[in-house]
């Protein structure tokens, strides 16, 4: 594990599709985790499912950790 791991784990946390974002750029994984995301947050009017917040950080660290 690099300390760019480190970093990106950190920002995965605060902001998963960040994380995700600067681990694999625009891609299909970003898309994804994004759309977790917005779930989670509200974004697409849905506040109701905030516990789905965990399968985005869960997500993006599985990006993260497992993609070279």
């Amino acid at each position: 594990m690099t300390f760019g791991d480190i970093f990106r784990v950190i920002i995965a946390l605060f902001s998963p599709p960040l994380g995700v974002f600067t681990q694999v750029g625009l891609g299909r994984a970003f898309w994804i985790n994004l759309l977790i995301y917005l779930f989670a947050v509200g974004g697409f009017g849905f506040p109701v499912l905030f516990g789905m917040w965990p399968a985005a950080v869960i997500h993006a660290l599985f990006i993260i950790l497992t993609r070279k």
